[in-house]
Order: structure tokens, then C-alpha cells, then sequence
């Protein structure tokens, strides 16, 4: 108990990192009580990130901030505009498709598993593929009525929809505008004596710009590529995957893999056993292998340099914590973890060889 009691008393001597890790503690106990009420807050944060780039682009050439705020704000407006008249209708009516074919799909498989358990009689046993097909028949059904759910679900969400069309855009606007000013004031809440504080914010808040612009920038490429390629091949689901694809991105390693099914099914219910699929297959394949070794390293140079093991850990926790919202920052919560974990080991290495 002595040797605990005297470990304790040492790191506490450390005012500087006991104020870090308590300022830390207060933050993330506002965002865990209050995240439903903040949520416009964190949307407007995210997106104050993505336009700010596109701000600092245009200051390069000279152009006031001001302005360029306005410019780069209205050419989002044009684009939310765009999505929601033009590309989500569409969606709609792909999602709608899926649904009302699903007991089609659904008999497809059965009927192809029934064929390649009569073909191949001596590797399958009849009784197991039977519940197989139970199981994928059940499953299958039970996707399509989340899906029905979800979007009958979603009408009184429209009313929210709309508060978050009116509430972020101006949040965004006055994040940008003021970020001196509030960043000022935020500050009056802090320690005094916050150098380890300061220096966190400076790394994460690099981290946390750089990952959500290229995370932003990589799903619009990689979802408009996967719609232009499924498109040009006449899929039937081209916006939908293009879509899924291109949400997958924010989620490392496991989002690939997962949208990997429903690109397969797809491309099977529409073509079949036949060249088409294959070549469906194939481009999936490449836009991913061109994500993963041209886009990723280009736009994350900057990006910390996390081990996968410890992404798929902070995917996992952050996403036990927040659902699909932690699983989204899993990776700047891993990099802010990183960053104060680097702190306390650095004071720790200072404090021995002071002799303490």
C-alpha cells in the first residue's frame, strides 16, 4: 500500500498532466451526458473541418475569408441542393426496388443452392444446406423489412431533417467565420496552466482536420467512381452501391468487407453465374486496390500512423461508446489516445531521471 500510495503522490506532484487528464475527463463527460442535444454542434464541427480546407485553398489565392467562406458555402448550399432533389430520389426508388424484389432474391438463392446440391450431392449434405438456405432465406427477409422499417420509420424524422437543414449550415458559416473568437472563449473554461492541454490541441486538431477532409474527399471519390463504373456496366443498384462504397471508407478494414456482400448479391441477382458478374467483381476489386494504394496514401500523408490492430481496437471501443458515430472517430480518438499516452510516458521517463 506504501509503494501505492507513494506512486500516486508522485504523479499527482505532475499539476500540469493531472490538469491534461482532468480537462480530457470533463470533455468527454460533456460529449457522453449531452451528445443527442450537440449533435448539429458535431455535424457543423465535421463539415466546418471539410469546408475550412477548400477556405484556406482560396485565401492562398487571395481571396478575404470572408468571401471566401460565402463562396465555398453557397457552392455546398448547390451541392446539398443537388443531393436532395436530384441523387436522393433515385435512391429511394433503388432502395424501394430491393425491397419489392427481395422475395425474388430470396428464391434465386434458394434455387441456385438446390442446384449446386444436385450437382455436387457427394461434397453437400442436404439436411445442412437445407438449413442454410433456411437461415439466408430468414436473414435476407429480415434485411429487407429493417430496410421497409427504416424508411416508414423515417418520415417523423423528416422534422429533425429539416432543423438540422436550417441550424448547421449557419453553425458551419459562424464556426468558420469566428473560429478565432470562439476558440478564445472556450479557452476561459480551461486551467490557467494548461502547456500539455495546448499542446494535445495542437496535434489533434492537425490530426482531426487532415483525417476528416481526406476521409470526406476519399468517400466522394470513391463513391462517385464506384457509381460511375457500375452505371457504365447498366447495374440496376449502381447508386446504391456507389453509395455504400463510398460510406464504407469511414470505416477502416471492416467497411470494405462488409459492402463486399451486397455488391456480390447484387451483381449475382442481375446477372447471374455469367462474365458480367465476374466483371463487376473484378471492378470492385480494382476501385478498392486503387483506393487503398494511390487515394489513401496521397490524401493521409499527414495522417498519424496508427498500427491496424490498434484501429481495430479503437473501432471496437469508441464504437461500444458512440455506435456508428464512434466507429466514424474511431481513429482521431485513437490518435488523441496516442497523443496523451505519449505525454504521460514522456513525463514519466522526465520524472525518473530527475530522480523521483
Amino acid at each position: 500500500m506504501s509503494r501505492l500510495r507513494e506512486w500516486i503522490s508522485l504523479r499527482l506532484a505532475d499539476t500540469e498532466l493531472v490538469m491534461l487528464l482532468l480537462s480530457l475527463l470533463a470533455i468527454f463527460s460533456i460529449l457522453i451526458l449531452f451528445a443527442p442535444i450537440l449533435a448539429p454542434l458535431l455535424v457543423a464541427i465535421a463539415l466546418a473541418y471539410v469546408l475550412d480546407g477548400i477556405v484556406d485553398l482560396l485565401g492562398r489565392c487571395r481571396i478575404p475569408r470572408l468571401p471566401a467562406i460565402i463562396l465555398t458555402g453557397s457552392g455546398a448550399m448547390l451541392l446539398l441542393l443537388f443531393l436532395l432533389l436530384a441523387v436522393l430520389p433515385l435512391l429511394s426508388d433503388q432502395v424501394g426496388r430491393l425491397v419489392s424484389h427481395a422475395p425474388e432474391y430470396v428464391q434465386a438463392i434458394r434455387d441456385n443452392l438446390e442446384r449446386l446440391q444436385a450437382n455436387h450431392a457427394e461434397w453437400m449434405n442436404p439436411e445442412y444446406l437445407q438449413n442454410l438456405i433456411a437461415a439466408a432465406a430468414g436473414k435476407l427477409q429480415e434485411w429487407g423489412g429493417r430496410l421497409l422499417s427504416f424508411s416508414i420509420a423515417s418520415i417523423p424524422g423528416m422534422i429533425t431533417l429539416l432543423v438540422y437543414a436550417v441550424l448547421v449550415p449557419v453553425l458551419v458559416f459562424f464556426l468558420l467565420k469566428d473560429e478565432e473568437k470562439i476558440i478564445a472563449w472556450a479557452q476561459q473554461f480551461l486551467p490557467r496552466d494548461r502547456t500539455l492541454l495546448n499542446r494535445v490541441w495542437t496535434e489533434v486538431d492537425h490530426q482531426i482536420g487532415n483525417y476528416i477532409r481526406g476521409k470526406f474527399w476519399e468517400a466522394m471519390a470513391v463513391g462517385v467512381a464506384m457509381y460511375l463504373v457500375y452505371w457504365g456496366m447498366g447495374h440496376e443498384y449502381a447508386l446504391l452501391l456507389g453509395v455504400l462504397t463510398g460510406l464504407s471508407v469511414w470505416i477502416p478494414f471492416v467497411g470494405a468487407a462488409v459492402v463486399t456482400f451486397p455488391v456480390v448479391l447484387l451483381s449475382f441477382f442481375q446477372w447471374g453465374w455469367s462474365d458480367m458478374t465476374l466483371y463487376s467483381l473484378l471492378a470492385y476489386a480494382v476501385i478498392q486496390a486503387l483506393d487503398a494504394n494511390l487515394l489513401v496514401p496521397w490524401l493521409f500523408a499527414e495522417m498519424v500512423d496508427l498500427h491496424p490492430i490498434a484501429i481495430i481496437v479503437a473501432i471496437l471501443v469508441f464504437g461500444s461508446f458512440w455506435g456508428v458515430l464512434g466507429v466514424v472517430i474511431a481513429i482521431p480518438m485513437a490518435a488523441l489516445v496516442k497523443s496523451v499516452l505519449a505525454i504521460v510516458l514522456e513525463r514519466r521517463h522526465l520524472a525518473t531521471g530527475n530522480g523521483r
